[in-house]
């Protein structure tokens, strides 16, 4: 079944994904186009960009918590609620997308 409207989608994500700047110092996980992106490598880049965005949003977080005269929540809490996000969030839009076309490349290759 060929959907026209999936097929634009999945053009969209993997043409965004297929970029090298969309990458910048994760690069290095990028699967070449005919690879399907697997459950570890989609762990990595969620763990990582989770840890690195949380730690600063941990720091305007606390800044604001003393400015306020609030308290601080647990300091994992926001890294592994932004690491839970992006996994979720890469699940459900570029992954499909890129192992759909990595899929049809390797079908094509046979």
């Amino acid at each position: 079944m060929n959907d026209p409207s999936r097929a634009h989608l999945d053009e969209l994500f993997t043409r965004f994904v297929d970029s090298d700047d969309h990458w910048g110092p994760l690069l290095f996980l990028r699967p070449t186009v005919s690879e399907p992106l697997g459950l570890a490598r989609v762990l990595a880049l969620s763990a990582l960009l989770g840890i690195a965005f949380g730690l600063l949003g941990n720091i305007v977080l606390a800044l604001s918590a003393r400015a306020l005269g609030r308290p601080m929540f647990a300091l994992p809490v926001f890294p592994l609620v932004l690491s839970g996000s992006y996994f979720c969030l890469c699940q459900l839009t570029f992954v499909p997308a890129w192992n759909r076309r990595a899929f049809r490349l390797a079908k094509q290759r046979r």
